[in-house]
């Protein structure tokens, strides 16, 4: 067909695309209107029972009784995180499907040049849930009580120290290798399969020490097999005001938290977003969800869906700094 012959074409086909995206738009917006029209679904990209699955039943819980419709939790975990990511991203942009995106979001693009999606693209906040502070955890290796002493002692060891961490490339691991570097010494990685296993690892003795989030740490803090000696972030945890941060033990000022957030499809319509958003800030903002929350070491955040861009955006530049400089490579 020659090239005049086929512009009609072109156009018709270019009308046709215009009047379905139109047609959608507005079907969207009813949507919107009469959202939810069914259940929710919060997909958590990790096995059940860890920390981001439970705050995704507690958000849930909170969700559905707001909304007055069900909200399911349903954990596909595997390829750290991208198997119930790509779920999501391959759901209907109306608000149903979301998922409860980790920090594995932003740093799985430095880890792998080829992605089944482009997060960046494929989703859009919907709103900050919780910060997850490091804590740097310490066992019966151990003999320094204070995170100063064990700096001192660190900065001395060479590379005669070992430590645990949840699995190679979480941000426990990149947490230790940010410690490492601005400590000045070295240390044999033991990654485990879990926070869980690695807290075990430094309770038993088998490792030295490790960063960890609380909620896994807190039954052997409780027995008195691990200890707390600070914490990486600008302050100290409200539940814990006796544990120092890394900057008060010598340290530079670092926020080496992870986070928890709610994602949605791209192309899910504003006034969904909103609604979801402001029921999720009000959940957070009530005393009790509050202080179940930071019991289990969890820092409520909340927010608009622009300041959770924002904070995504700065910290894949924190994250992807210091993978570039450990030089930290998944296989």
């Amino acid at each position: 067909m020659s090239p005049s012959a086929l512009a009609p074409v072109l156009r018709n086909v270019l009308r046709g695309a215009t009047l379905l995206a139109s047609l959608s738009c507005v079907a969207f917006a009813a949507d919107a209107q009469h959202f939810p029209s069914r259940p929710i679904t919060i997909v958590v990209p990790f096995a059940a029972g860890g920390a981001s699955d439970i705050t995704a039943r507690l958000i849930g819980q909170e969700l559905g009784g707001a909304l007055n419709t069900p909200v399911v939790v349903d954990n596909k975990p595997g390829a750290n995180s991208q198997i119930g990511t790509a779920y999501v991203v391959r759901s209907a942009p109306d608000g149903h499907t979301l998922l409860m995106g980790t920090t594995s979001l932003i740093n799985n693009t430095h880890f792998y040049p080829q992605m089944p999606y482009d997060a960046s693209r494929a989703l859009i906040p919907v709103v900050g849930v919780v910060d997850v502070p490091a804590f740097l955890l310490v066992g019966k290796n151990i003999k320094e009580n204070s995170a100063k002493d064990f700096i001192a002692m660190a900065a001395k060891s060479g590379s005669k120290l070992n430590y645990a961490s949840a699995g190679a490339g979480s941000t426990l691991h990149l947490a230790t290798e940010w410690f490492k570097s601005n400590v000045g010494f070295d240390a044999q990685h033991v990654p485990q399969k879990g926070s869980g296993p690695a807290v075990t690892s430094v309770a038993a003795g088998e490792t030295d020490f490790s960063f960890e989030n609380l909620g896994p740490a807190q039954p052997q803090i409780d027995a008195g097999r691990v200890r707390l000696l600070a914490i990486a972030a600008p302050k100290r945890f409200p539940t814990l005001p006796g544990v120092p941060t890394l900057k008060e033990a010598g340290l530079p000022d670092v926020d080496l938290s992870s986070w928890f957030v709610l994602m949605a499809p791209t192309g899910t319509p504003p006034a969904v977003v909103q609604t979801l958003n402001k029921e999720v800030n009000k959940a957070l903002a009530k005393p009790e969800i509050r202080a179940r929350l930071l019991k289990l070491g969890l820092a409520p955040l909340g927010g608009t869906p622009e300041q959770l861009a924002a904070r995504m955006q700065q910290d894949s530049g924190k994250w992807g700094a210091i993978i570039r400089s450990a030089n930290v490579k998944l296989d």
